[in-house]
Formats: structure tokens, sequence, C-alpha cells
């Protein structure tokens, strides 16, 4: 009876820890619940304490990318480009300058992100119609297509927190 308890007493611990290890849920599958490209997602966000610091990083994925995509895009697109760079950077302005207001980030995000990928959706029509449209250039595209909407994904995640309707993009833009 005594190894029993002996066993039981050693026994008891290990198993906690082991619940205790599997029930720590990482923050990045919250704010990744409803991605596309949820390895694209958790990868961004990884670290982030916050709401406000995973949509930072979202936001600053989807500049890097469009940045790629500008300085070795088409000719054809550099007015959609400069509109969703516009929207990129007005919504990681109003991460910034609304620190206290949620209202306001919501709002900006809401719009912006959006836009954002209709401006992107803009120019994937235009260089349908070329010719020279490459498929480098559709892999580019694509990147910063999946960068968007890994930002729409987080900014649902803290709407769906609070609300039960959210933003469901029902369209994909490359083809």
């Amino acid at each position: 009876m005594v190894s029993l308890k002996r066993y039981i007493v050693v026994a008891l611990p290990v198993v906690y820890l082991i619940f205790a290890s599997h029930s720590h849920v990482d923050a990045s599958n919250n704010f990744c619940a409803t991605a596309v490209d949820k390895q694209l997602c958790v990868t961004t966000v990884k670290g982030a304490q916050s709401w406000d610091e995973a949509i930072t990083k979202a936001l600053i994925l989807s500049q890097n990318q469009l940045a790629k995509a500008s300085k070795s895009g088409n000719p054809a697109c550099k007015k959609y480009y400069k509109d969703t760079k516009e929207n990129l950077k007005e919504s990681l302005e109003a991460m910034g300058i609304a620190a206290g207001s949620e209202e306001v980030k919501n709002k900006s995000l809401n719009v912006q992100l959006p836009a954002a990928l209709t401006n992107l959706e803009d120019c994937i029509k235009a260089l349908k119609g070329l010719k020279e449209y490459t498929s480098a250039e559709k892999t580019l595209m694509h990147g910063v297509e999946q960068a968007i909407r890994v930002c729409l994904a987080v900014n649902e995640s803290k709407s769906a927190s609070k609300s039960p309707m959210s933003y469901t993009p029902s369209f994909n833009i490359i083809s």
C-alpha cells in the first residue's frame, strides 16, 4: 500500500504538468481563427501578446509584401499600389495615434483594410487584360493578398470577441 501511495504522489505532479502544458493556448491561434492561410497568420503574429501587437505585425507584413510587389510589379498597377500603400499606412497610423481610442482604431481598420484588398483586386483586373502578366507578378500579388487577408483575420478576431457578426471576404482575387 505504501508503494501505491508513493506512486500516486509522484504521478500526480507529472499528470498535472502534462495537462498544464497542453492547456496553454498560443494567442496567435485566437488571432488567426478565420485566416485563409492559417500558417502564414500564426507565423506573422507569433509572439504577439495583445491584439494591438498582432495587428501591427500583420500590417507590417502587408507593407513589406506590397513594397516587393510595387518595386518589381507592372507599371499598370502604379496607382493601385499607391492607393493600397496609403490604406495600409493609414491603418498602421491609426494604431499609433489612436492608442487610447478603440473606436477610432476599429473604424479605421474596418474601412482601410477592405479598401486595400479592393485596390489590389482592381490591380489584378488591370493586369489580367495584359499579355505580360507573368507568373512572377502573380506570385507577388498573391503574397500581398495573403498578407492583407492576415490583417483582416486579426482584425476580425477582435470583432468576433465582441460581436456575433463578422467580416468574411467572399472572393479570391488571385486565380
